[in-house]
């Protein structure tokens, strides 16, 4: 039973925690891997009872900002502080501000940010904006909370970020920022304009765990639920069991147990699941929720999950063992220390087959999401790096063309907006990560006023082709 339940409807213990943090005037990096639920709890810390809580205890208001920075127009300074203002903007309406001279001065505020060409008046408007919001009439402290930021913090200009700190310098407690990225902020590198913002969170990072038995069960009892059916026991144990604690996994479990059971007499229960157990291994959406994950950890605790399968934990020094629990990657039943489902489990045991027999060349891992070339892993690549590598895997010695590389990377909707030069840019990020020479590329060649070739790529199978041409296109 959780100590916090009129917090949040879920991670209540998560939030509670974040919540005592920025009470104390500290902003927070909350840590956690894809679907953890790190969206979830963010939009729920938006909601007024966090805020009255806040309040309860500060003796001050505070407006509990989310901001999606998968919302951003573009990935610019531009962007980002758009972004942000537009989020304030609408905060203010749902308080029913809408109209007041706060919004209003805001407004003129947000144009400037989104009409200006000048380099040094976008941010000076941003800053004229979160000005005019905390030294309003009404003491109000601001809590920005930057959800999907992974990109951001490694994709812009650093002097945003120190921006950002000189403003949390300038108001101290009264303003704070909550992160949510799938790495640690420290793994992003940079310099030092990056690393003085970074130092705002160093003694208050939040790692999202697997949820614990009760809240896992709750959430696939909710999945049920919405689907007019009753979570029974062997259920329960099943999803549990298969999905760990990570709620990505818990609800696609759900969904296919009650596909295969469903019209089934409830005496063939332990046989459905038996054949739920088998559909698991090649279900599509149980793949991309494992190959997300799997694509999502730092090279050295892929390296750490492989000394545990194979060796357990004799395979690992102490502090390995120490950052894959606080990950929760690693899970301690009682006496026992296991992979936190057995999904994850068997997934991690067919990569470390994988890599024993990694082909020359460029090779991908359609199941993983994984690049190899010559037999290392590169780091991972963003979605749209990700989608125009396996247009041009699928494609081997085949030229794409423009059009092809907008419909298979952006979707048919933006045939009209991507221009050559941010397909170009694409491009280089993508041989920055599996050239070996990006000024001399070997695999990704320009075909002069045609579009681009992958070569000296040997594919293992034959799926890869039907794997490009099914990726989303959004």
């Amino acid at each position: 039973m959780t100590r916090h339940p009129h917090l949040t409807p879920y991670r209540a213990e998560d939030a509670a925690d974040v919540l005592a943090m920025l009470v104390r005037g500290e902003s927070v990096a909350i840590v956690g891997l894809s679907n953890f639920g790190k969206s979830t709890l963010l939009r729920q810390m938006a909601e007024p009872g966090i805020a009255a809580t806040y309040q309860a205890q500060i003796g001050r208001p505070a407006l509990f900002v989310y901001v999606d920075c998968n919302r951003m127009l573009e990935m610019s300074p531009q962007g980002f502080y758009e972004v942000i203002v537009r989020s304030v903007l609408e905060k203010l309406a749902d308080h029913d501000e809408a109209g007041g001279p706060l919004s209003h001065n805001l407004e003129g505020l947000y144009q400037k940010v989104v009409e200006s060409r000048s380099a040094f008046a976008i941010p000076l408007a941003f800053n004229d904006a979160i000005i005019a919001l905390m030294e309003n009439n009404v003491e109000r402290d601001l809590i920005l909370m930057l959800d999907e930021f992974d990109a951001v913090v490694t994709g812009l200009d650093e002097r945003v970020f120190l921006n950002l700190r000189a403003l949390k310098d300038k108001y101290d407690d009264r303003l704070n920022y909550v992160t949510a990225t799938q790495k640690p902020l420290s793994a992003a590198g940079g310099g030092d304009d990056l690393a003085e913002f970074i130092e705002l969170f160093a003694a208050y990072k939040h790692h999202l765990k697997p949820l614990n038995a009760a809240e896992a069960t709750a959430l696939a009892a909710d999945v049920f639920q919405q689907a007019n059916d009753t979570l029974e026991p062997p259920e329960r144990d099943f999803i549990l069991r298969e999905a760990g604690g990570h709620p990505g996994l818990i609800q696609a479990v759900a969904h296919i147990v009650m596909e295969i059971e469903s019209g089934v007499p409830a005496n063939y229960t332990q046989q459905a699941l038996a054949v739920a157990q088998d559909a698991l291994q090649n279900h599509r959406l149980v793949r991309s929720e494992l190959a997300k994950l799997w694509n999502q950890l730092m090279p050295a605790e892929r390296e750490a999950v492989t000394h545990f399968v194979m060796d357990g934990l004799d395979g690992m020094d102490p502090t390995q063992r120490a950052e894959l629990l606080r990950r929760g990657l690693l899970v301690q039943t009682g006496s026992t220390t296991h992979l936190f489902g057995q999904l994850f489990a068997r997934y991690a045991r067919r990569q470390v087959l994988l890599q024993q027999d990694i082909p020359d060349g460029i090779w991908v891992d359609v199941d993983a999401g994984t690049v190899w070339v010559r037999g290392q892993m590169v780091e991972p690549l963003t979605d749209l790096e990700y989608r125009l590598l396996l247009l041009l895997y699928g494609r081997l010695d085949k030229i794409c063309d423009k059009y092809q590389i907008v419909e298979a990377v952006w979707g048919q909707e933006y045939l009209g907006d991507v221009d050559d030069a941010r397909i170009e840019k694409l491009i280089s990020r993508l041989r920055a990560k599996i050239e070996p020479d990006p000024a001399r590329p070997q695999f990704i060649s320009t075909v002069r006023g045609r579009g681009y070739q992958l070569t000296n790529v040997k594919p293992l199978n034959d799926v890869v082709e039907s794997e490009s041409r099914s990726q989303p296109n959004s």
